[in-house]
C-alpha cells in the first residue's frame, strides 16, 4: 500500500532527524535573544512552525514533560529537543544556547536598572512589554489546544470510536485543563499539588483510550 506523505501520524512516529550541536547551539541562542516577554511563544514558532524540527503534537508533549520536571520549563524543553537530535552533545549545546546570550543580558540590565530604575518612563515602558508578552502566551496556549482538542480519532480512542466518544473525550480533556487553570491562577494553589492531583486523571484518561 502507497504511503500518503501528508499522513501525520507517519510523520510523527518517524526517527527525529540528525542536528549537529553546533546547528543546536546558534538555533537556540537566536530563540532565547529573540524571546522578549517569555521565550515559549517563540519556541513553537521557531520549532514548530519554521525549522519543523517537531510536529505540533510532539512539542506539546515535551512541553507537557518540562513543566513538571523542576527547573525552568524552556530549558528542560531545550535539553530534551538537543538530546533527542544529537544526545549529550546536543543536550549541552542547545541549553548553552538558551542560557549564555540571556545570561549577558540580564547582567547588563541588571546594572542599567540600579540607575534607571525610578525612572518612570522606564516604568510605562515595562508595563506595556508585559501587556505584550501576555498576548504572546495566550497566542500560544491557543495553538496548543487546537492540537489537543482536533479530531484524531483513530489515533486517541481507537479505529472504530463514534463521534459520541470523541466529543466525550474532549469534553474530559477541557475539564482537565479549566481546573488546572483554576486551581493555579485563580486559587494559587501549588503547581506541584495541582500537578498531582490532575495528573492521575489524565493518564488515566490517556490510557483508557488507547485500551
Amino acid at each position: 500500500m502507497p504511503v500518503d506523505p501528508t499522513d501525520s501520524s507517519r510523520t510523527e512516529a518517524s526517527a527525529p532527524q540528525r542536528i549537529g550541536p553546533a546547528e543546536l547551539f546558534v538555533a537556540f541562542s537566536q530563540l532565547a535573544l529573540s524571546g522578549f516577554g517569555g521565550v515559549l511563544p517563540f519556541a513553537y514558532r521557531a520549532l514548530v512552525e519554521r525549522r519543523k524540527w517537531l510536529s505540533a503534537t510532539e512539542f506539546a508533549g515535551l512541553l507537557a514533560m518540562a513543566q513538571v520536571m523542576p527547573g525552568p520549563s524552556i530549558c528542560n524543553l531545550s535539553v530534551m529537543i538537543g538530546q533527542r537530535h544529537a544526545g549529550m552533545a546536543g543536550a549541552a549545546a542547545a541549553l548553552a544556547g538558551m542560557i549564555a546570550g540571556p545570561a549577558c543580558i540580564v547582567l547588563a540590565l541588571g546594572i542599567a536598572w540600579q540607575h534607571y530604575g525610578d525612572v518612570p518612563s522606564v516604568r510605562r515602558a515595562l508595563s506595556g512589554m508585559s501587556a505584550v508578552a501576555i498576548g504572546l502566551l495566550l497566542s500560544t496556549a491557543v495553538k496548543l489546544g487546537i492540537v489537543l482538542f482536533k479530531s484524531v480519532p483513530h489515533r486517541s480512542i481507537g479505529e472504530n470510536s463514534s463521534e459520541d466518544q470523541v466529543s466525550s473525550r474532549r469534553a474530559l480533556q477541557a475539564g482537565l485543563c479549566v481546573l488546572a487553570f483554576a486551581g493555579v491562577g485563580l486559587l494559587r494553589w501549588p503547581l506541584i499539588a495541582v500537578v498531582a492531583g490532575l495528573a492521575p486523571f489524565a493518564i488515566g484518561l490517556a490510557w483508557r483510550g488507547d485500551s
